[in-house]
């Protein structure tokens, strides 16, 4: 029996042997070829010497940025830049899928591995990051140019963290701007300093209420309303927000008398929040610490103290004052062209008297909570609507010592907009206008909702321009109620409004199915075959199940629409100038997860409620252009014909 055991040691010492051997073979011809990168990594346990080799790796590739300060500049332009370079360390290949990896030794507290990955493979990486810093500028562009500057804000710094990433042997990103083209690693702080200083915040209304100091501001770009922007701010005890401001406004409410005479605003522009939902590489490269330099985005409004009355003052003259972002840059950067679309002139309601003195209620009834007052100006599903407003969403308030309304004449319907209101959970503040909608004849509100924001708003309005005037507003109506029916998880509402033969499309899968085999859950392919955009498509009960769970587990679920095409639908599958198509600019907020796509839905609005048929979310747009919007007849063939690769 000894024996035996003996040679079977010492075949295990041999096979042993000729493993190792085996390997140190393998070593020696990949640290012999260049196009390979390599390294030993050591540690406590294989993982940790993993991550050791991929750091020693990831510091020979980016050897000639490491530890030195680079400086660039534009003489033309008299831009001058300086910036510690970014190291790669870590960062490069956390998100690396092909680091090959050999372990010569397992054993806790003294593990030993080789790594190494090709050096084509690297360059597919950063050419791949350098691709997305340049369609992140063209959005940003995009964004700024509607006003949408927490848009163009997020993106431009998005593009400059993946720019600064990319060492100079792997190509500079490079985007145009003014008609030049610019190394982004060095132009970006500056254009994004730019546009914090094309900002600017007026004092617009105060009134002191609820033991709270509130001010409303008003928020401009380049004398342009901002369409979107958000911020954080001082309240004289503590740092609030973020606070999105809508259309131009925003009201902050301060606890404390600020000590320091000023009003403190913070720009938002990292959105390091959204940037790790939305950007597994951006997550890397916020958690690695090595990021661009902090960019000056405070604003102080000086304000009068009364320490007597305990109020702020603020003189006649101060409203004309617009406060600006302190910045350092030495030329100016233009900014992108607004464009901004004619409103279309929309028809004024008759007796508006009545219906200010039914509205002037409704606001004293919010404010006080005590909606039962003025439950006889509501018809029963209006009333439940401003119930669940009231009582059963965040807290509610009204924004500004009185509202001021419009009055819109839509056919079978008056519409009374906009009260401003804030509702708040815990840790966030959303700026909201609801429109009160009366029936024809003012005495009665049939329903209320949050409003789109203007420039949604006039996308919808100047595309419908040649369609009858009900179906602008149906249209617009049927928008406002979808995003209000996430903001008070109207279940419901929700589940009426979706076809039950309904498209639903999520998640993310590559292949095609055959017309015989759609299944709850199936994959589903959309457009190029080589896309990484993927989806996973679902019968109604499967996705209204996932949104129910979502309402019953998160304090909010909030919805914001900007930037849309609408068309009318030309398709055999549907009756003429009944179904409609629109794909908008969609942001998800909610405590847990947030995110922004394009959120394309297809509808029926001749009936009394719309009709959902189709409803699909991709993180990108829609690769058709304006003039050449998908059909329903092309979007279900792109679901349903069978795969023939």
């Amino acid at each position: 029996m000894r024996t035996y055991r003996l040679i079977f040691f010492v075949l295990a010492v041999c096979a042993r042997a000729q493993i190792l051997c085996a390997q140190t073979d393998e070593i020696e011809k990949i640290k012999a070829n260049s196009n390979y990168y390599s390294a030993y990594g050591d540690g406590y346990d294989v993982e940790e010497a993993r991550r050791a080799a991929q750091g020693i790796i990831s510091l020979r590739i980016s050897s000639y940025n490491t530890s030195k300060t680079s400086q660039s500049s534009y003489t033309n332009d008299n831009i001058t830049h300086v910036s510690q370079s970014m190291e790669v360390a870590e960062i490069a290949f956390t998100a690396l899928s092909d680091v090959e990896m050999i372990v010569l030794s397992d054993e806790p507290s003294n593990a030993r591995v080789f790594c190494y990955v090709s050096k084509a493979n690297v360059q597919r990486m950063f050419d791949d990051r350098r691709a997305r810093a340049i369609d992140y500028i063209s959005t940003a562009k995009r964004a700024e140019q509607r006003l949408q500057i927490d848009d163009a804000l997020r993106y431009y710094y998005w593009a400059l963290m993946l720019s600064m990433s990319v060492p100079d042997p792997y190509g500079k990103v490079q985007a145009e701007f003014d008609g030049k083209v610019r190394d982004c690693s060095v132009f970006l702080p500056k254009k994004i300093e730019s546009v914090l200083s094309h900002l600017s915040a007026k004092y617009a209304d105060y009134y002191y209420e609820g033991n709270r100091h509130h001010v409303r501001l008003q928020l401009n770009y380049d004398d342009n309303d901002v369409s979107t922007l958000q911020l954080h701010y001082y309240d004289g005890n503590s740092r609030i927000g973020p606070v999105t401001a809508k259309d131009g406004e925003v009201e902050i409410e301060l606890e404390h008398l600020p000590a320091n005479n000023k009003l403190q605003l913070r720009y938002e522009y990292a959105f390091r929040n959204e940037a790790e939902n939305f950007d597994p590489e951006l997550r890397i490269l916020f958690t690695s610490g090595n990021r661009p330099p902090v960019i000056d985005n405070v604003v102080e409004i000086p304000v009068e103290v009364d320490m007597k009355k305990q109020m702020l003052k603020f003189k006649k003259k101060q409203t004309e004052i617009e406060y600006t972002v302190a910045t350092n840059t030495s030329a100016a950067i233009a900014t992108e062209p607004v464009k901004t679309k004619e409103r279309i002139e929309l028809s004024t309601a008759g007796d508006q008297a009545a219906m200010t003195q039914i509205l002037r209620q409704v606001e004293s009834a919010i404010a006080n909570r005590s909606i039962r007052n003025v439950e006889q100006y509501f018809t029963r599903e209006g009333y439940g609507l401003l119930d669940t407003l009231v009582n059963k969403s965040g807290t509610v308030k009204l924004v500004g010592k009185q509202q001021e309304y419009e009055f819109v004449d839509a056919g079978n319907q008056i519409l009374a907009r906009s009260c401003r209101v804030k509702v708040e959970y815990r840790g966030q503040t959303f700026n909201e206008n609801v429109v009160f909608r009366f029936n024809k004849s003012g005495d009665k509100i049939e329903s209320l909702a949050f409003t789109l924001t203007k420039k949604a708003e006039d996308d919808i309005f100047n595309a419908a321009a040649r369609w009858p005037e009900v179906s602008r507003f149906k249209i617009l109506q049927f928008m406002e109620d979808y995003q209000t029916a996430f903001a008070l998880k109207r279940f419901h509402y929700i589940d009426r409004i979706f076809s039950d033969e309904a498209i639903i499309l999520v998640g993310s899968y590559l292949r095609k199915p055959n017309a015989n085999e759609i299944l709850e859950g199936m994959p589903v392919s959309l457009g190029n075959e080589n896309s990484a955009v993927r989806y996973s498509l679902l019968n109604k009960k499967s996705y209204l199940n996932r949104l129910k769970q979502n309402f019953n587990t998160r304090d909010y679920v909030h919805l914001t629409y900007e930037d849309n095409i609408t068309k009318m639908v030309r398709s055999p599958y549907f009756p003429q100038n009944q179904m409609f198509a629109i794909e908008i600019k969609q942001y998800y907020k909610s405590p847990v997860y947030a995110d922004e796509g394009y959120l394309t839905l297809m509808f029926d609005v001749t009936r009394e409620l719309p009709v959902i048929y189709v409803r699909l979310w991709q993180p990108e747009k829609s690769k058709h252009s304006e003039t050449d919007f998908v059909s329903v007849d092309e979007f279900i063939d792109l679901i349903y014909k069978e795969n023939n690769n």
